[in-house]
């Protein structure tokens, strides 16, 4: 039994330098991922102007003159996050409703993916600050019983050290989480309304034959 728990004990206290260097990892790249917020925030702040501009000019049309304001759309650009590569990368492809429906499918994927990386820091950056504060408890009880108080402060440091770096972490993940969240959502609902207004006229004439209008349930999830 003592030989299981020294086994215990040295594993445990082998993962504190990983753990930490872990930690160290996640707060440089949460201190990153803030500057790419602040960075998108003031694109899309520029980007309100352009959208709204796309609009007005949108809603003062009807019927195929509508198709030319979306050609301004794909054409001039001046859009970020989502919204700014569904208008780059269908600039080439807006005939085709086929490839279209699908660069709207590939952005819901790359929207998810972006969000799973917030989520990630949400969830790992506290456990490792909840591993970097069990850790070094074994080696301060150990100096508590032998009476080396500095011992067990140097490790209590670390202990605390730990947890508020992880928390840190997972605090801003959440909130860079919950602000993106929001943001995608909108660039896919402006998205979705883009593609329908594109195949309208389309859509119309199918539905004229007895054929149903494809619809993206995916973007109302």
């Amino acid at each position: 039994m003592n030989a299981l728990v020294e086994i215990l004990f040295f594993i445990s206290t082998a993962l504190l330098v990983p753990v930490i260097v872990a930690l160290l990892g996640f707060v440089a790249w949460v201190l990153l991922e803030v500057g790419g917020f602040v960075r998108e925030m003031r694109e899309r702040r520029k980007q309100n102007a352009a959208w709204k501009s796309f609009l007005a000019g949108l809603h003062q049309q009807a019927g195929p003159p509508a198709e030319a304001a979306i050609a301004t759309f794909f054409r001039n650009g001046g859009y970020s996050g989502l919204l700014g590569s569904f208008s780059a990368a269908g600039r080439e492809i807006q005939e085709s409703e086929l490839h279209l429906g699908k660069l709207v499918s590939d952005l819901e994927i790359e929207a998810a993916s972006r969000l799973t990386r917030m989520s990630l820091g949400v969830r790992v950056g506290p456990m490792l600050g909840l591993m970097g504060t069990l850790i070094p408890l074994g080696p301060a009880l150990i100096g508590l019983s032998t009476g080396n108080i500095q011992d067990m402060a140097r490790h209590l440091v670390v202990a605390f050290s730990t947890t508020v770096l992880g928390l840190f972490v997972g605090g801003l993940c959440y909130g860079l989480w919950l602000a993106r969240r929001q943001w995608y959502a909108r660039d896919l609902a402006d998205i979705e309304y883009v593609y329908q207004c594109l195949h309208a006229t389309e859509g119309e004439q199918t539905n004229a034959s007895g054929n149903s209008q494809p619809q993206h349930e995916a973007l109302r999830a």
